[in-house]
């Protein structure tokens, strides 16, 4: 993603629809995509990282400030947040903050906004159903990504089994393309 230099604010509606549809064919779990306001404090030095828009006194979702994650049996999983550190760069360079997953309990959620000082991983997540509408119909709207949900749980591998480095797809018209896997390197937990 980064090597496409995508936008990442609005990669998570992929990753989340993506990452839902993997956990539903390889796990048979009920993995919900979701989508509205959240917010994440990655460390307490800083101010937390917001997806959401100001409007007049009031802080909430819309189609310039939101994020997605996926809800499941308790869980609040974000397949974006490895990239957390990326969203951070965008604003100051020189603040370095690890990779990490977030995968956090629903019930240790914040009950207010995280501020400046809060422990590295408090988190708001706030759902908004104009977002997440225009989430699935985004998705929905476009085939190829349809497309990308198979290709995706096709190239997935349940451990112990390895996810190969490299996969080959094929266009309509022959064109093979070689997918590269790249590690980024996440380490620990929110």
């Amino acid at each position: 993603m980064l090597e496409e230099h995508c936008d990442l604010p609005h990669a998570c509606n992929l990753f989340t629809m993506l990452g839902a549809y993997i956990l539903r064919e390889h796990y048979r779990l009920k993995a919900e995509p979701v989508s509205g306001a959240a917010f994440f404090c990655l460390s307490p030095d800083l101010e937390p990282l917001a997806f959401a828009e100001r409007r007049g006194g009031s802080i909430q979702a819309g189609l310039d400030g939101f994020h997605s994650w996926i809800e499941c049996k308790g869980y609040a999983i974000d397949f974006l947040s490895p990239l957390f550190p990326d969203n951070v760069a965008e604003i100051d360079p020189s603040i370095t903050i690890p990779r990490r997953a977030f995968i956090r309990s629903l019930a240790s959620m914040s009950l207010s906004l995280p501020a400046r000082g809060d422990a590295a991983g408090t988190f708001l997540l706030i759902p908004d159903e104009v977002c997440q509408t225009n989430m699935f119909k985004t998705f929905l709207e476009r085939p190829m990504l349809t497309d990308l949900s198979r290709i995706c749980t096709t190239w997935y591998q349940r451990p112990p089994k390895k996810i190969q480095s490299e996969f080959q797809i094929r266009d309509d018209r022959g064109k093979v393309t070689t997918l590269r896997r790249k590690d980024i390197g996440i380490r620990g937990l929110w």
